[in-house]
């Protein structure tokens, strides 16, 4: 990784706003509009009404099936985005006295999204009424036979419409009005929640997990779903989730994405080993004794998740990784881990990967892009003849190709690829920054513009003019710092090839380091130059 160094001209920002410099030069390193530095600085403090009509229509119809004692039932979606919506609905019509069933699909038997078998099975339950969660607007086989079948399928989506649904209505947030733009599943269908329960501090804080799971712009309504959440969080208010995280600290959005999000969706890329439709029942039942039992056993499949993957990378580093365009299959790879293998390989090599398991016809597999390059422009042309499967967007892809083609797809790969121009060089902007810019008040200031997440990221800056008083390692590891101005610093992965008694700029994220009681300015360091 390299690093370059922006200057930014922020006095402006810090005149208007009366800002410290650290946060004035963020706000200008990011780009922030007037309406987002509003947004940053003035956190909103309740959830927004929206005045959706095509929300109205679907409240009403629900409020209808309840008085003609009609049944609902749910299709879900297995990621965490989509468990916590199938959640959301199903605790609110649950709450509303109206008999409902849910299903969420087997993601390696079944595939992704409402199918015309779930429909039919629906339909000899006797239900006359479908909504879907976070899928929906691609289920063309599956809503025509509803309609045959006198079924009325309502639509909470929020993935692109190529196409108009044949449906009795649709949520999508590409019909809402700013700010519920750009929301995920679960934050689609809290709108509907709202609608008819009023604000649910449990519904919140599953919004606020599927929209860091999603990974969703943190701007708007969703700024505004992650912040209470949090709260909420922190209030102990959620045991489920509580059950699911391990800190001892303030809940931030990082434990979100980084301790609950993956065991959500562990349930359902090893659904061989779980079923993503025991972990509605878990956040649905308010039972401590099953609360304990249902985290126990997701955060055991996690671990077990997190030593297949370990495996499967050890085996992909036996293979060739010296291609510019890394392909790698192996029968043993599991199919619900490519994505994750893939992800890890392509930010390790820098290079655009593919990850695929091997079975006896078809390879299932999975891509990952890096900094500069469209995975899914650079598939959408020229391998339509390959593909059993495609989708994706330009960092990800998924796929899946005939095994008796697989050879002539990696030729194709090789040739197209080596014949376009290709920057992917990884640099990393880092906003320029003075050690006596640095003060406690000016990263608890910076630290109060959270959630930090995608739209509006953790910004790292360079520091070239920090004098180090002393320098420790820890566990012969990890690389300790102390300079001047009463700034530590702590440097996790160390690059050997530094010499840090010759320290020039410091690049890293700002933080406060709380011991004891005293509170210090740190650095969490990337690199040292």
């Amino acid at each position: 990784m390299k690093y370059k160094k922006i200057e930014v001209d922020y006095k402006t920002i810090q005149e208007n706003n009366k800002t410290s410099t650290l946060v004035s030069k963020v706000l200008a390193f990011r780009n922030c509009s007037e309406k987002q530095i509003d947004e940053l600085l003035n956190h909103q403090k309740e959830l927004t009404v929206n005045p959706s009509k095509q929300l109205s229509e679907v409240s009403d119809r629900i409020i209808k099936a309840k008085a003609n004692n009609e049944k609902i039932f749910v299709g879900g979606d297995y990621d965490a985005d989509g468990i916590c919506a199938t959640s959301i609905l199903v605790d609110t019509l649950n709450t509303l006295g109206i008999e409902n069933g849910y299903y969420i699909p087997n993601r390696f038997k079944e595939g992704y999204g409402l199918h015309p078998t779930i429909v039919q099975q629906a339909f000899d339950k006797g239900y006359k009424l479908i909504i879907t969660v976070d899928n929906g607007v691609k289920a063309f086989d599956a809503l025509s036979l509803a309609k045959n079948l006198g079924i009325e399928v309502i639509i909470l989506d929020h993935h692109e419409i190529e196409q108009t649904p044949d449906c009795t209505y649709i949520l999508h947030p590409d019909f809402f009005g700013d700010p519920f733009k750009g929301m995920c599943g679960a934050g689609v269908t809290l709108q509907l929640s709202n609608k008819l329960l009023g604000y649910t501090p449990r519904h919140i804080a599953l919004a606020c997990v599927a929209t860091m799971g999603d990974i969703m712009e943190l701007w708007g309504e969703n700024r505004t779903i992650v912040r209470l959440g949090l709260q909420i969080i922190n209030q102990h208010q959620i045991p489920h989730l509580d059950a699911l995280l391990d800190t001892q600290n303030e809940v931030t959005e990082k434990d979100i994405a980084y301790q609950v999000v993956p065991k959500l969706n562990a349930v359902g890329r090893l659904q061989e080993l779980a079923n993503p439709n025991n972990v509605v029942k878990f956040f649905l039942t308010n039972n401590p004794a099953e609360i304990h039992s249902f985290a126990k056993q997701m955060n055991e499949l996690n671990d077990q998740r997190k030593q297949m993957t370990l495996q499967m990378s050890v085996l992909a580093e036996k293979k060739n990784l010296d291609d510019d365009f890394i392909i790698v299959t192996d029968e043993r790879f599991h199919e619900g881990l490519v994505g994750l293998l893939a992800g890890k390989i392509a930010s390790k090599y820098n290079k655009p990967t593919l990850v695929f398991s091997e079975n006896d016809e078809v390879y299932k597999g999975s891509g990952r892009s890096v900094q500069g390059f469209d995975l899914y422009s650079f598939f959408a042309e020229g391998f339509e003849d390959m593909f059993t499967s495609f989708g994706g967007h330009s960092g990800a892809i998924g796929c899946s190709v005939k095994k008796d083609d697989f050879d002539e797809f990696k030729k194709r790969i090789i040739l197209k690829y080596n014949s376009i121009e290709v920057q992917t060089e990884a640099v990393e902007s880092t906003c320029v920054l003075l050690a006596d810019e640095i003060e406690l008040t000016a990263i608890q200031e910076y630290l109060s513009l959270a959630p930090f997440g995608q739209g509006f990221k953790d910004v790292t800056f360079a520091i070239s003019d920090l004098k180090v008083k002393n320098l420790q390692w820890i566990k012969q590891k990890f690389l300790k710092l102390q300079f001047e101005n009463n700034i530590e610093a702590i440097w996790f992965d160390v690059d050997t090839n530094v010499d840090v008694n010759s320290i020039h700029t410091v690049y890293g994220e700002c933080t406060i380091n709380a011991f004891l009681g005293r509170k210090k300015c740190s650095l969490n360091v990337k690199s040292i130059d």
